[in-house]
């Protein structure tokens, strides 16, 4: 599917929206349009790379947090009763940790699927 102005609005509503209704309503295109947009390969793969920038933008938003979040434990360890600070700390550093799990499975799996492909146009 090629790019046009209508598929660049479905994608960023998409990123935008909660739910394909919504979706739809934000870019003007009907739920059955985006469900037919949505099954296409090439805006699949559009609409992925976007969902991907997405999240490594919100990975470095947590991660230039993440020292705040270490100071914050710090602060408090030896505290009457922080908790919501502490479980905030908590929950930045855990998500963090996640992120870069994620980040690194995300780029194996890359690798693995271009080095598939590089055998598979070999043996053509």
């Amino acid at each position: 599917m090629p790019k046009t102005n209508k598929t660049e609005a479905a994608l960023a509503a998409l990123l935008n929206s909660v739910t394909i209704t919504q979706a739809a309503k934000a870019c003007g295109l009907s739920e059955r349009t985006l469900y037919r947009f949505l099954e296409d390969a090439e805006f699949q793969t559009e609409y992925r790379a976007a969902r991907r920038r997405v999240f490594e933008q919100n990975i470095l938003r947590l991660q230039s947090l993440h020292d705040r979040a270490v100071d914050t434990l710090e602060r408090n360890l030896n505290c009457e009763s922080p908790p919501s600070e502490i479980r905030s700390a908590q929950i930045i550093i855990e998500s963090v940790r996640k992120d870069f799990e994620t980040l690194d499975v995300l780029t194996r799996l890359e690798i693995l699927e271009a080095e598939n492909r590089r055998i598979r146009e070999t043996n053509k």
